[in-house]
């Protein structure tokens, strides 16, 4: 299950990773954030989750100290709870995270260049476990080419065929926790010889930009083991995004651990463009 702070998913070979919820702009409350990072798609998908309480700033690096909003509904986001980001070059940003970053936060997403230059003291000061490795979020607002596989494809009914995507997902990416029940799911799948479903793909609604009619994050990707080495994980990618822009969304993004280098080579392949690296540290039991 993925845990606090982590990414949200999938590789077309290992399907686990990272997520994101919403962040703020000015309109949020609190302070503002520097014009540098007003209209980073990553931190507007995060602002309904999450409002500005605390912004540190030197030239483009950024330490940004979040609360959760009380009625998030999300896991990590109850009432008080806060989280660190700290993004931009990797030297000014460790720098902030020495003379500003505080225990006692329930996770934090640093920099992975800018974690790298912290001492093990400076780690432990923060009181928050690092992931076993960084991770990536990629994001595209131009369609795909074709992948010759998407002829397989179909989309889902979420609710009508969500066992038939949990099966698929027990078989190609048990450590999930994308549901396609939840509120304004869409999924993808990939027919097999039989008619049953040999990968699947789902993609959750965000916030997008102001006034726009908001984004997408690609989650759930899965291929069960006996279809894999026959393109279904690009041609699910592909498919996907190419049907959420065409209905509207600003953009579409996904997450990815960052030593699946085989994985980034698909989706830069595709289009999608590595915006931030980042390391999840969370509190114990987070």
């Amino acid at each position: 299950m993925t845990r606090v702070g982590d990414p949200a998913d999938g590789t077309p070979q290992h399907p686990d990773g990272p997520g994101a919820r919403t962040a703020p702009g000015p309109s949020a409350g609190g302070p503002a954030l520097p014009a540098r990072w007003a209209q980073d798609p990553f931190l507007l998908d995060e602002r309904r989750g999450w409002h500005p309480a605390e912004v540190h700033a030197d030239g483009d690096a950024m330490l940004l100290v979040r609360r959760a909003v009380a009625d998030a509904g999300e896991p990590g986001h109850g009432p008080g709870a806060t989280m660190l980001l700290a993004v931009g070059p990797a030297e000014p940003v460790a720098a902030l995270l020495r003379a500003h970053a505080r225990p006692g936060h329930r996770f934090a997403w640093v920099d992975t260049e800018a974690f790298g230059l912290l001492h093990a003291a400076e780690v432990a000061a923060l009181g928050l476990t690092p992931n076993r490795t960084g991770w990536e979020w990629l994001v595209t607002d131009e369609a795909p080419a074709p992948v010759a596989a998407e002829s397989r494809l179909r989309e889902l009914d979420p609710r009508a065929d969500a066992a038939a995507i949990r099966a698929c997902l027990a078989d190609a990416n048990p450590t999930t926790d994308a549901d396609p029940t939840g509120p304004g799911e869409r999924w993808w799948g990939a027919l097999d010889g039989s008619g049953r479903l040999g990968g699947v793909i789902g993609a959750g609604p965000r916030a997008g930009r102001p006034g726009g009619r908001g984004s997408a994050h690609l989650h759930g990707l899965g291929v069960r083991p006996g279809e894999r080495g026959q393109g279904l994980g690009a041609a699910l990618t592909a498919g996907a995004v190419r049907a959420l822009l065409a209905d509207g969304a600003d953009w579409v993004s996904l997450g990815m651990w960052d030593d699946n280098h085989g994985a980034r080579r698909i989706y830069h392949r595709l289009g999608l463009r590595t915006v931030h690296r980042l390391t999840t540290l969370r509190a114990r039991g987070a």
